[in-house]
């Protein structure tokens, strides 16, 4: 069912629904054996394990196979690297991540996955504090293909969704190249069939690029699209409203960074059950 309905959503098709429920719940999950997040997000099988248990214990139907962090930009590279999905596979923590999607999809009945990473404008202030000089327009570019070929790998692995993590460009004149690094993705997303969701930092979105499938706060737009949309909620599970209902306008409610990885698992249950109630 949520396959399906993820597959419509990528084309801003299918009918109204009780959004699926997919807060970003990566690091926490290392609490389940008591290690380190960087150390389960680098072991495919802990990391299946343990975000597995942690969606079990939640109820919830979607999990996160990755978060976003520093795996991308060490992935996509400077400006000129190659870039392919087998490139950027290469990378510790994404290969890690791609293995935990092929244990989910080896089972009968695998959860919603998930790949939530930092999006291009994101990456360009990485690349910049790396030291890169070249420009605004060579850099998203160049964020745009090593991006695509990151979706693309974890499309093709089996993903269902795609969510980008990011803030506006700081600068006008590079608004065009974001646009462009986002259809680049989201053209590879649409391709397999894949939402490639977008969450953007900030109090004020004046325009939601069209190049992803917009998941705005409700500060940032409280009313429903002419598309079909997401919403981000906040990163504390405390400030969690009651869910929509069945003829929501969103499809997807996720939250607008990754919750913090040392909330007690306990009182996540808590919150869980309460917006649940709150229904």
């Amino acid at each position: 069912m949520w396959r399906k309905r993820m597959q419509d959503l990528s084309r801003s098709v299918g009918k109204p629904h009780a959004p699926l429920f997919a807060p970003v719940l990566f690091g926490v999950s290392a609490q389940i054996e008591s290690i380190a997040p960087d150390a389960m997000a680098r072991d495919a099988t802990r990391l299946r394990k343990n975000v597995g248990e942690l969606r079990r214990a939640l109820g919830l139907d979607a999990v996160h196979c990755i978060a976003p962090g520093e795996a991308e930009a060490r992935a996509i590279g400077p400006v000129g690297s190659q870039v392919s999905p087998e490139t950027v596979a290469r990378d510790e923590t994404i290969a890690a991540s791609l293995g935990a999607v092929r244990q989910w999809r080896a089972n009968s009945e695998p959860p919603v996955i998930v790949a939530a990473l930092h999006g291009p404008a994101i990456l360009l202030t990485k690349l910049r504090a790396a030291g890169s000089d070249a420009s605004d327009e060579a850099s998203l570019q160049h964020i745009g293909r090593g991006l695509a070929a990151i979706v693309r790998a974890f499309a093709e692995t089996g993903v269902d969704v795609v969510q980008l993590h990011d803030e506006a460009p700081a600068l006008e004149d590079a608004v065009e190249a974001w646009r462009g690094a986002l259809g680049t993705v989201g053209n590879v997303a649409r391709f397999h069939r894949v939402p490639a969701l977008l969450a953007l930092g900030g109090a004020k979105v004046d325009t939601w690029p069209a190049q992803a499938v917009p998941c705005p706060t409700h500060e940032q737009h409280r009313d429903a699209f002419a598309r079909a949309h997401g919403r981000a909620w906040s990163a504390e599970p405390g400030a969690w409203t009651g869910l929509p209902g069945e003829t929501a306008a969103e499809r997807v409610v996720t939250t607008s960074t990754e919750v913090r990885a040392d909330i007690e698992i306990g009182s996540l249950l808590a919150e869980v059950r309460r917006i649940r109630d709150d229904r």
